[in-house]
């Protein structure tokens, strides 16, 4: 039965409540819808940026640490420290020192470099501040021996002093069991790594560093409390309030083969601000469409009936995801007014979905630009790695093969010279050797240039002495002719000579190379844009096309003999100078290589 007050209430009264009732009610089922997805979408995309974010900074640090390793082992692995070990004279102590100084410019974060023993005592110390880190440091901050016993350690972040955070990088010494190295290095943070997080994030996103014990965490201005990360389950999205913050969402990443963790974090208010302003918006436009159906229904609650259940039909197609449907009401009084305003407020949540789903699209397209740039990335480091691979073979080889190729070099010539009435094919196998030596010669010393380069010593000279100089020490068969091309016009090249001819001399060595059974030889000069440009052009079997892009790079070679590092260390000779090489080819055609060169200043 119904409630004896609705039974006296006239049809004026009832239509008013039952029109504002079912209003309201739609009203706030579209405001609660909305705001929920709103922020549901707000918070997803926002945690897909963060974890996003957060990969990249990883593979970055990553790759940071690796390069870090692979100093730190460079500077233990130095003769100069065994040999201090060794016999600690003053001559050997000023070499030790000298070899505990850093040299690449990253390196300027070093604090200190201290040689310890097995009972953490400092033999030798460093740096910037050897005496204050030896004062202010601990024994216990740096990792044990086992922790280290074949590669490099890192310690945990350490506060030194009120503004100072350091932490303990270590390597054995080689060769001298229970002698460690041990570098402090300053604790920062990269201004363009904050500038990134707070470009994707927001200017309130914060990147934070800690350890894995939770014993220190900073955010590079200040030592702060440790967020509640699971010790066992660090890597993740988390939600924390900081003590008298407010609440952050974070995500956490440790870094491998470190005690340490770092955790990008950021206001949730940030990520439901603007679904709070949605639910404003949408409460404004619900009271005043509530408003004006009970002025409507109450006015004229005999026109209403019909109107109202367009309207309510309306309603509830747009609840049930129809938001084209509109109420489409023809009138000029109050009814048509509500109409209107219904419309409106269906117009405006249809524009806020499609706006919502341009955002996903949008975020959508960024993840994929994002993973392409990490795709890249990790292509670049692969590169990178492998020249630092080849840094380090370069430096072996030519350490032990220089000496014993030289020996070989002096025997072969000391035979030739003391045997002058020896068969002939003893002096034919002699020199099978003595041209065999050389090849393993010009091998190494391939690498040895590919891994230092020296500085370029620039010089005003002109481009036809140097081929002319080459040609003269390459000393090309007679079944290769040689066209020269120089206008006398061609202006003065600005570039070391020494590197210059390397380059040219390279140029040649391949063109003759590619003409085994004779062809022209065919060197042009030419000048524009301030670039003076050689053309070194062969009429050999030409670069396959799949092999344009390969040429360049090292250890890359179609050839039986050589490893493939000539044209690497020519074009590294090149940029070195302000210049470039590049190659055009079609396929049995011949090769031209164009060497270009910065024109000397007038």
């Amino acid at each position: 039965m119904k409630p004896a007050f609705l039974a006296r209430l006239p049809i004026g009264a009832k239509l008013p409540l039952a029109a504002g009732a079912l209003v309201l009610i739609v009203g706030l089922v579209m405001s609660a819808a909305a705001y929920i997805a709103v922020r549901r979408s707000h918070q997803e995309s926002a945690d897909a940026r963060l974890v996003t974010l957060t990969d990249q900074l990883a593979a970055n640090y990553a790759t940071s640490i690796g390069l870090l390793k692979a100093r730190v082992r460079a500077m233990a692995d130095q003769p100069a420290l065994s040999s201090f070990l060794a016999d600690s004279s003053p001559a050997n102590r000023e070499r030790a020192l000298a070899a505990l100084i850093p040299t690449a410019p990253q390196d300027s974060l070093v604090l200190a470099t201290e040689l310890r023993d097995a009972g953490g005592n400092i033999l030798l110390a460093g740096g910037k501040y050897p005496d204050r880190i030896a004062r202010l440091a601990r024994r216990e901050w740096i990792p044990a021996p086992d922790e280290h016993a074949d590669s490099v350690a890192f310690g945990g972040f350490r506060q030194l002093s009120d503004t100072l955070l350091a932490v303990a990088v270590v390597a054995p010494v080689t060769g001298r069991p229970g002698v460690d190295l041990v570098q402090w290095r300053r604790a920062v943070s990269a201004p363009r790594i904050q500038e990134q997080v707070a470009r994707i994030l927001g200017s309130e996103a914060r990147l934070l560093f800690g350890n894995l014990d939770g014993s220190l965490w900073t955010d590079f201005n200040s030592v702060i409390p440790a967020p509640p990360l699971d010790p066992a389950k660090v890597r993740g999205l988390l939600t924390f309030t900081r003590p008298g913050m407010e609440e952050v969402r974070a995500s956490a990443v440790p870094l491998p083969g470190t005690p340490w963790v770092f955790t990008v974090a950021f206001p949730t208010r940030a990520v439901v601000a603007p679904a709070r302003a949605f639910l404003s918006t949408m409460a404004g436009i619900a009271t005043f469409c509530l408003t004006v159906g009970l002025i409507a229904a109450w006015l004229l609650s005999r026109r209403i009936t019909t109107p109202l259940h367009q309207l309510t039909e309306a309603a509830d197609a747009i609840a049930a995801g129809d938001h084209s449907r509109r109420a489409g009401l023809e009138r000029s009084d109050e009814l048509g007014r509500l109409s209107r305003s219904f419309d409106a407020m269906a117009l405006q949540v249809d524009e806020a979905r499609q706006r919502l789903e341009e955002k996903v699209i949008a975020r959508t397209g960024e993840l994929d630009i994002a993973l392409l740039r990490l795709q890249e990335t990790q292509e670049a480091l692969v590169r990178r790695e492998k020249l630092a691979v080849l840094g380090q073979l370069a430096s072996g080889v030519g350490h032990e093969l220089r000496n014993p190729l030289g020996v070989m070099s002096n025997a072969v010539y000391y035979l030739d010279a003391v045997q002058q009435d020896a068969p002939e094919d003893v002096r034919k196998y002699l020199g099978m050797l003595r041209e065999q030596i050389s090849l393993s010669a010009k091998i190494v010393n391939d690498l040895l240039d590919f891994s230092r380069i020296t500085p370029a010593e620039r010089l005003p000279i002109p481009l036809e002495h140097i081929a002319e100089t080459q040609l003269r020490r390459l000393s090309p068969p007679e079944r290769i002719k040689i066209v020269r091309e120089f206008p006398p016009t061609l202006p003065l090249v600005h570039v070391d000579p020494v590197h210059a001819g390397q380059v040219v001399l390279n140029l040649l060595t391949n063109a003759v190379q590619a003409m085994a059974e004779g062809g022209t030889l065919h060197l042009r000069g030419s000048a524009s844009n301030g670039k003076v440009l050689l053309e070194v052009s062969d009429t050999g079997p030409g670069v396959p096309p799949e092999h344009l892009d390969k040429i360049f790079e090292p250890l890359f070679t179609t050839k039986p003999t050589g490893i493939g590092l000539g044209l690497a260390v020519s074009k590294s000779l090149a940029q070195a100078n302000g210049g470039d090489l590049s190659c055009a080819s079609r396929p049995g055609r011949g090769a031209t290589f164009a060497f270009a060169m910065p024109a000397a200043p007038t």
